[in-house]
This record gives structure tokens, sequence and C-alpha cells, in this order.
């Protein structure tokens, strides 16, 4: 399917890459935001900015400190920020310690240098220097999308510090497309705005293209507020920068991604958005296979697309709350039935 390398996830994805080629330089250049820029204009009030592993990285932290309050590690999807998570934090944090927090080159983190990006897996190294550096032990993790592999690559390598995961239309594999009929209005954009070449360049793409985007991606399109097409259409028209899509490349390798699938054996609840066209209920069923070992609950959002968190935050909110405070397993401490 030209114009599209990977749908919700690649696509987003693909919006930062390398170095862009010669011929995108010869083209008019687009409009830019600086990250100083950004960050004056979406910053909120608990923004907080942390140097790791040699990159600045803007992340919130909300709610109790010093208590025993369950932490929740919110991260957002590709090419999206934690305001990702804005409908809900201040709810979780009445009950949670909330942490969001924004993958480096995205939101209002800064570009990862070369020396990090060109480690695997490098947006999971940056989440445990980011936990390290808050004094998180264990937590909850919370992720959508490309934010959800993130998640699931975290708990995989760190199985002591992870106590629950929602992971919400995530993908196990790169999500290709395959298949996907586009709407007329994204199939024009995609046309209009992807150059004929340097495809693995930095793609700008005009605020028309991401009004088509979310009418196509959501549930119902009535939910992607202007403000909204205006703050993806901010965000990803920084200036183009270095980068290397670890996560896109780990999702590649099927051996690895099913390894850290099958190494997860805390309790996991799947939030899925029936209406997602990239990653329909059968790639639901896929993660939940994939998740040999852990407990997994599926819960189906019939009205939904690919971003619950965006659409339907106090809904998506109160599905987290209840799964980390009554719904997850507990362990029994009696005797099996016929042992008492």
């Amino acid at each position: 399917m030209p114009g599209i390398w990977g749908g919700a996830l690649a696509v987003l994805a693909g919006l930062m890459a390398v170095p862009v080629s010669a011929q995108d330089m010869a083209a008019p250049a687009p409009p830019t935001l600086t990250l100083t820029q950004l960050r004056a204009r979406y910053a909120l009030p608990q923004s907080r900015y942390a140097r790791l592993l040699g990159v600045e990285v803007h992340y919130v932290d909300m709610g109790g400190h010093g208590d025993d309050r369950p932490v929740l590690v919110l991260t957002p999807g590709s090419s999206s920020s934690l305001r990702t998570y804005e409908g809900m934090m201040a709810t979780l944090a009445r009950r949670y310690r909330v942490i969001a927090w924004d993958v480096p080159g995205m939101g209002l983190s800064a570009p990862a240098p070369e020396s990090l990006f060109q480690q695997p897996l490098y947006p999971v190294r940056v989440l445990e220097a980011l936990l390290d550096h808050l004094g998180v032990a264990h937590a909850n993790l919370v992720g959508v999308s490309s934010g959800g592999a993130i998640s699931f690559y975290y708990a995989a390598r760190n199985p002591g510090r992870v106590e629950r995961l929602v992971l919400s239309n995530t993908p196990t594999g790169r999500a290709d497309g395959q298949g996907m009929k586009l709407s007329a209005a994204l199939a024009r954009e995609l046309a209009a705005s992807t150059p004929a070449q340097g495809r693995k360049s930095k793609i700008y793409r005009p605020r028309s293209y991401w009004r088509a985007y979310f009418d196509f991606y959501t549930g119902e399109p009535a939910r992607a507020s202007d403000a909204l097409v205006d703050e993806y259409y901010d965000m990803n028209r920084r200036p183009a920068f270095p980068d290397r899509l670890a996560i896109v490349e780990a999702l590649d390798d099927g051996a690895l991604t099913g390894a850290a699938l099958a190494a997860i054996r805390v309790p996991v609840l799947l939030v899925w958005g029936a209406r997602d066209p990239v990653l329909p209920l059968s790639a639901a069923r896929t993660l939940e296979q994939a998740l040999v070992h852990a407990q997994v609950s599926t819960l189906i959002l019939p009205d939904v697309g690919h971003y619950p968190p965006l659409e339907v935050p106090e809904r998506f909110g109160a599905l987290v709350e209840a799964f980390v405070r009554d719904a997850s397993p507990v362990a029994p401490r009696a005797p099996d039935p016929a042992e008492r």
C-alpha cells in the first residue's frame, strides 16, 4: 500500500528517521517549531525535565511521593506525547503516583544523541533510567500503540519491577496495514505529502494530513478536536534530526518480541479499540496468545479506534484504576477445595 509503511505505528514512527535526503533538502522548507517553542506552547504545570543517558527527557510526576501508593507509568505511542493521558492523569493521581513521559524525539523530549539511539531498545533503556532517577522500584505500566511495546519490553527486561501491565492497541510486529483500506481523504493527503524518493527521511505532513489521519484512526471522528489536530501537527513539525527506529526494529525481530512476551508473568489487561483499522481485534488475539505465561484479561471498546486514552480518557482511566485496584488476579491463600 504506497505511502503508508506501517499504519498507526509506522506511519507515525516513519515521520522521524534519518537526516533528510538531497532531494528533500531542495524542496521548500516546511514551517517548523523549535523544541523551545513547543515547550512554551505545550508544557503542563507539572512538566519536569531530567537529563538521562545524554538526552533531556520531559515527564510529569503526580500524586503521592514517599508513601506506599502504587505507581502508574504511562507511555504514549509513536509521534505522540504524554498529553495522550492528560484527560485521566489528575483523576488517577488521587489514588496513585502517576508518571508520564515523552520518548526521546517526541513530545517535549529532546532527540537522543547517536551514542544512545544506536543502542538496541534505547527507549526502554531511557525508561529504566527515568524510573531509577525517580526512585521507583516497582510500578504498573500502561502503554498505547508503540508505547505498549516499550512497556512490555521493559517488563521482560525488568521482571521484578513490574506489578501489572495495561496494553492498549499494541502491536506484536510491524503494523504494516496489509489489507487496510484507507479513507479517500487520508489517501489524498499521503499522496500529496509523501516524496517520490527519500522515504526514510522525516516527512513533513501539513495540518490537513493530521485532520484526515484522526478522522480515519478514531472510532468517532468528533472526538478528535481541532486542538488535538493542532497539537499533533505542531509536535510533528520539529526540525529533522537523526534517529533510529529502535522499537520498530525490535518488533521486526519476531524471535526477540516473542521471547519478551513469553517472559512476562504479571497480570496483563488488554484494552482494545475495536474500530482500529491497522490493529483490529485479530491483533488483540495475537497479543493475548503470545503472552503465554501471563494471566490476560481483554476488554473490547466497540466504539473506539487506535487511541483509547485519547478518545475515551475517563473510561480508559476507570478501567486502569479498576484493574490495578480491584480486578487484577489475587493469589489464593486457602488450600484447594478438595484439600480443605
